[in-house]
């Protein structure tokens, strides 16, 4: 008899509903999810992709962070499921689903795509302490999400692996593309540079990308910069025009398959994050063949990147360094070759299937 799991959820983001339609494919799986929409992000996705679990969605339209929804407590009743997850307690309404399941006795576990180490006032950290304890396991990314855990009292015991990913094995090239692949999609985009720097993200002050556009501003002539991902912040749009930058591109948001096209005609991928949790966007352009460069503020480049193997991390905040690795691998075309090939195989690891295997043989264990 298959096991029968319960996933709380914020938002059905594309990468989501993959990785639940994997763990479908083996477990009995229902996701709760708090909403249908974010008013912070466009997903490209229709609920005909809800394949193989059942969605319940407490309500439709943008989820709301900072209000409970009650409706919540009518999903968690004790033993309706072998496994409940739990993935988010900052979201009010999640929090308020851990404190029911503490009070009803009802055990769970506790899922993260990341940690980040922050000050906090001793208020914030007592109430992190109450939502975070008590978990029968942790489902954590890697050193970087084990030290939260821990940091809040955590057990090392308790904590257990998985691999966070946005990607399908289908996802994966077989070979970095060769100047002949990467110019056919060039042409289809209509770039006109001998190389080119992609970014892809939010328009947040922390993904950095004004740290890029400092960056670009030493780069050579032949060098186009592409930043991917909504309507670019006026400060970003003025600091561009003050420094003088002709050859920066910003594309507001598109389909996955434009998105791809603009991976494909990448030479190099900049992420100078400030700060992110995970950081998908690292996943899909190692997966894509690119060599990569990011922070230390990224989770992600800090767990699959091993500097100067498979990628480069900078320190944040840094422009100046971003430059240096930018033109090392625009000028060296084995290097970035090189580069770019280990970054491959770093990632065939973090596909969306190892991600529901890792959890299906935890589940099925017990």
């Amino acid at each position: 008899m298959m096991k029968k799991v319960l996933f709380i959820s914020n938002v059905p983001a594309p990468y989501r509903i993959d990785f639940f339609n994997e763990l479908g494919k083996e477990v009995d799986l229902t996701v709760l999810f708090e909403a249908k929409t974010t008013p912070f992000t466009v997903f490209n996705y229709n609920l005909d992709d809800i394949k193989n679990f059942r969605a319940v969605f407490l309500k439709d339209g943008d989820i709301e962070e900072r209000k409970v929804d009650w409706s919540i407590l009518r999903h968690l009743k004790r033993g309706a499921y072998d496994k409940v997850v739990v993935t988010n307690y900052a979201y009010f309404t999640e929090a308020v689903a851990i404190l029911a399941l503490k009070l009803r006795g009802i055990p769970y576990e506790m899922e993260l795509d990341g940690g980040v180490l922050r000050r906090e006032n001793r208020i914030v950290r007592a109430m992190k302490q109450l939502l975070i304890r008590g978990a029968t396991r942790y489902w954590s990314t890697g050193d970087q999400t084990d030290r939260f855990f821990q940091s809040y009292g955590v057990p090392q015991e308790k904590i257990v692996r998985y691999p966070f990913s946005s990607i399908s094995e289908r996802d994966l090239v077989e070979r970095p593309l060769n100047r002949e692949e990467k110019q056919q999609a060039k042409d289809r985009l209509g770039i006109p540079y001998e190389k080119v720097v992609l970014s892809v993200g939010q328009p947040l002050h922390r993904k950095g990308f004004d740290l890029l556009i400092r960056a670009s501003a030493l780069l050579q002539d032949e060098v186009g910069v592409y930043i991917v991902g909504g309507r670019p912040q006026r400060d970003c749009t003025e600091l561009a025009r003050n420094l003088g930058i002709k050859r920066l591109h910003f594309v507001e948001f598109c389909c996955k398959e434009t998105v791809d096209d603009y991976f494909r005609a990448a030479d190099v991928f900049a992420l100078a994050t400030r700060e992110d949790v995970w950081g998908l966007v690292i996943n899909e352009a190692m997966a894509k063949g690119l060599p990569v460069i990011t922070t230390d503020g990224c989770v992600a480049g800090c767990e699959i990147i091993r500097n100067g193997e498979n990628g480069y991390l900078i320190p944040c905040e840094a422009f100046a360094p971003l430059a240096d690795r930018i033109r090392l691998l625009i000028d060296d075309d084995d290097l970035r070759a090189s580069i770019a090939q280990a970054g491959l195989d770093a990632v065939r690891g973090y596909t969306v299937e190892a991600m529901a295997r890792a959890h299906v043989e935890a589940f099925l264990k017990e």
